[in-house]
């Protein structure tokens, strides 16, 4: 079988080609104003038959606002649930910081006399006339999508589904909340719905477009959990593919996590990821926003910060150094990629230090003008009135405290030591400061798999299919609700199999996992737990290891059940080959103190002993991804190819 993945990224777009011949990589300069153009000119002419994508498209729009025009339908009396939102300010000490505004114009927003109240019970039925009504109010009107958010529809969709089914008529993509996620929050539910409906048209045109360029392609899109699914199913629900790129690397970092946990963290042009993992689980959440929008969808737990190779030094109005989060991005892109861009930034850094050689070809292709560099450099040093080394030091100092931020939050606040845990680095500019951030945060080990630059394609090929589905209950945890629970998970397991053969797939394999969503009585947030033994005990500990205690003569109450129906990836774990056996040689790097650059060693990553380990300072270098291993830092090779290394400590 012949399949290919595909990682849209925000200065690079990543293409990883897999057939029983082996492995190749494509890594190629996205086209942000038109993703899918760098994707085939790559796949232009050559047959495939499954291609798996990673796709920003609903990222961005959601991000810029620009999207659809949408229209609300909700119930009367609760048109202003978006726009309140909840009490939360992102500045805690700010008294004037406006809430973004929903995704759609108080004067599209309609309202129904119907009423669902709490358990599913029908107060007031559904008028047909009013329905009918509604769908002639809205023709005309130019609305390109509709969001359907009625109270209580995840206990009881029944109005929801026959509004839905009525607005399908007016021939424009119509998101019911309840059936994009089980949620009893109103606020949240409705969010994501109008989120939904606002990237719908946008992310239909541009995956019918992919489709109908690879018509003999089995074409599957990442969703934000960590699985893959068929390209029309997130065409009805692009909402799940917000973080899609993220996860193919969160998905190939867990198969390779050592025993224990670790935490992928992945450094690109634009951004850096962080995620929990383990050998046999992906930390995921629902608690995801853009800007303050609420994303209820399951997805991996990740925190993203705006810190890339590409992120742009600036004086704040204190004259203080700072990076990102603005990125050149790829056009024009840092000055060392010599396409106009004269601004300072991360990798010009990189480049005047030398831990970019000057002689380097940026994803195997791009050279590089240092002299470029030098000049945005010297001038940002300037405006400081510091040493021109001096001042590209502190912008890696600078951007390397940005990302150590989200590794502390998705460790200590996460209830978990970082000292305990491997630092799995990925992403085209992961190498040049894993070293550095395992030193700062305490961490043992630094790990880099082979294709390090292209892993969350990788990690696409390897994803499984994946079917969730999820249903409320709201009932205290007991007996009598066990053996509800059970029959409700059997259902949900048998819908998720259907799913898989409707789209062809056989499901012998499959495997299913039963979470439970569980909170005290009383409490307004809840913990998802996987159904493992004693839920009740499970929940005990879980809470405890979070929040330092638990309640234990507390009721607690089930908010829902949810199942995750997987098939194994075809693929396998994917190894690529080391792709240059260079011998050594030397190049001049500024260290971590004095202007003075000096000889270190450069060693090409197949050219490594496995039988004699690597002491810093040194660089390793392959066609997509540069390792700075820094003086004090020992590297082995282990026999699977991943590089393993011994942070040390900073010589003093």
């Amino acid at each position: 079988m012949k399949s290919v993945a595909a990682d849209s990224g925000g200065t690079f777009t990543d293409i990883v080609f897999s057939s029983p011949s082996g492995h190749h990589v494509r890594k190629v300069p996205s086209t942000p104003e038109d993703p899918a153009r760098a994707i085939l000119e790559v796949l232009s002419g050559d047959q495939h038959d499954r291609a798996i994508h990673g796709s920003t498209v609903a990222t961005n729009a959601l991000l810029q606002r620009h999207g659809a025009r949408v229209a609300f339908v909700t119930t009367r009396g609760f048109a202003d649930i978006p726009a309140i939102g909840r009490q939360n300010r992102p500045r805690i000490y700010s008294l004037g910081t406006p809430p973004d505004a929903p995704l759609f114009h108080l004067r599209d927003c309609y309202q129904l006399d119907e009423r669902i109240g709490p358990g599913g019970e029908v107060i007031r039925p559904l008028d047909p006339v009013a329905l009918k009504r509604l769908r002639d109010d809205l023709e005309g009107t130019g609305v390109e999508s509709v969001a359907v958010g009625l109270l209580f529809s995840s206990e009881n969709r029944s109005h929801e589904d026959e509004v839905v089914k009525v607005l399908e008529k007016l021939g424009v993509p119509v998101i019911g909340s309840s059936r994009i996620l089980a949620e009893p929050r109103e606020y949240e539910r409705f969010s994501t719905a109008i989120a939904c409906a606002f990237v719908a048209p946008l992310m239909a045109t541009y995956l019918e477009r992919l489709a109908a360029a690879l018509p003999a392609t089995q074409l599957l899109l990442m969703d934000s959990a960590g699985g893959v699914l068929p390209w029309q199913r997130m065409r009805d629900e692009p909402v799940r593919s917000v973080l899609s790129g993220p996860a193919g690397g969160v998905v190939a970092a867990s198969h390779r996590c050592r025993d224990g946990q670790g935490v992928a963290f992945d450094m690109g042009g634009t951004s850096t990821d962080a995620t929990l993992v383990s050998n046999a689980e992906i930390a995921r959440t629902r608690s995801f926003t853009i800007g303050t929008l609420p994303i209820a969808v399951p997805m991996v737990d990740t925190v993203t910060v705006g810190a890339g190779g590409g992120s742009i030094a600036w004086i704040d109005s204190g004259g203080a150094l700072r990076v990102g989060p603005r990125s050149a991005g790829s056009v024009p892109g840092p000055a060392c990629y010599g396409r106009g861009g004269l601004e300072a930034t991360v990798t010009d850094a990189h480049v005047v230090l030398g831990r970019i050689p000057a002689d380097t070809l940026l994803a195997g292709t791009l050279p590089l003008d240092r002299e470029k560099a030098l000049t945005a450099i010297g001038a940002f040093a300037s405006s400081l009135g510091m040493p021109l080394t001096v001042a590209a030091r502190g912008i890696l100092e600078v951007i390397e405290a940005e990302m150590e931020r989200a590794l502390r939050r998705i460790t200590q606040e996460r209830g978990v030591d970082p000292r305990t845990l491997a630092l799995i680095s990925f992403g085209g500019a992961g190498g040049l400061h894993a070293v550095a951030l395992a030193r700062g945060m305490g961490m043992p080990e630094v790990r880099i798999p082979r294709g390090p630059g292209v892993l969350s394609a990788i990690g696409m090929l390897e994803a499984q299919w994946a079917e969730e589905e999820e249903q409320v209950l709201l009932c205290e945890l007991n007996e009598e609700s066990l053996a509800r629970l059970r029959q409700v998970a059997g259902k949900l397991e048998a819908t998720g199999r259907s799913r898989m053969e409707e789209a062809g797939a056989q499901t012998d394999e499959a495997i299913t996992r039963v979470t439970l969503r569980m909170r005290h009585r009383g409490q307004s947030h809840d913990l998802e737990i996987p159904w493992q033994g004693d839920p009740r005990e499970g929940f005990l500990d879980r809470y405890r290891q979070l929040y330092g205690s638990n309640a234990p003569d507390r009721a607690i109450e089930v908010v829902s059940v949810a199942t995750r129906t997987v098939l194994p990836s075809r693929e396998g774990t994917i190894t690529l080959d080391d792709e240059s056996d260079r011998s050594l040689d030397e190049v001049l790097v500024s260290l971590d103190d004095g202007e003075e650059m000096v000889p270190v060693r450069r060693i090409a990553r197949g050219a490594l002993d496995a039988s004699e380990p690597l002491e810093g300072p040194a660089l390793v270098v392959e066609r997509t991804h540069t390792l700075w291993l820094p003086a004090g830092a020992r590297l082995v090779v282990e026999d699977d190819g991943t590089l393993s290394i011994d942070p040390g400590e900073k010589p003093r």
